[in-house]
């Protein structure tokens, strides 16, 4: 293609239904739709090639995106790509009368950072780690909780997730039942981070 096959180029959010148009570039230059403004900006700025970077990610921004370079025949030539968030999960389960087993995961690019608040009342730490098709890895850190050390109130128990991509540190936390509870149910918690 040649600059002039294009007039512009169409960013667009997929969502439920249609699209919405995010920004827009033209010889005229970049303009950037008014609900994300100060969200989205150009970062390569052009008719044969146009870059996008969003800032401030957050689950509304999970969708697809359609680049759509609009020519001077009727059909546009457009890409897509689309933007998952991967956050941290916290996971407690009883595995029987005498241990408790706690799992603290997260996924991202670069590889994620995942450590314990506080390691005392933990034993048999292992920490796993999966390479996915996408390029993103899944850390996993599982320790157990012997009988013994089951408090005797509820403990509070924490995960610390260090994204470096963003520089971001995401904590998430839990509470063990107090060992007078027979049982209680593995519970999931899910807080975003950045990609």
């Amino acid at each position: 293609m040649t600059p002039k096959d294009v007039w512009q180029v169409t960013w667009q959010k997929e969502t439920t239904g249609t699209n919405e148009n995010v920004a827009t570039y033209s010889k005229r230059g970049p303009n950037v739709n008014l609900p994300f403004q100060g969200k989205v900006e150009f970062v390569d700025e052009g008719l044969q090639n146009c870059s996008i970077v969003i800032r401030g990610v957050s689950r509304g921004d999970e969708s697809c995106y359609k680049c759509l370079f609009n020519t001077f025949s009727d059909v546009p030539i457009s890409g897509r790509t689309c933007l998952q968030l991967y956050g941290p999960s916290l996971l407690i389960t009883q595995t029987n009368n005498s241990h408790t087993t706690l799992s603290c995961s997260a996924t991202g690019r670069p590889v994620p950072i995942v450590t314990w608040e506080d390691t005392e009342i933990l034993e048999n730490s292992t920490m796993a780690s999966v390479t996915h098709h996408n390029g993103t890895v899944t850390v996993t850190i599982t320790s157990t909780l012997a009988a013994f050390r089951l408090p005797d109130k509820n403990t509070r128990v924490g995960c610390v997730v260090s994204l470096f991509s963003g520089g971001v540190t995401k904590n998430i936390s839990m509470v063990i039942p107090a060992r007078t509870q027979a049982s209680f149910p593995g519970e999931k918690w899910f807080s975003t981070c950045l990609q």
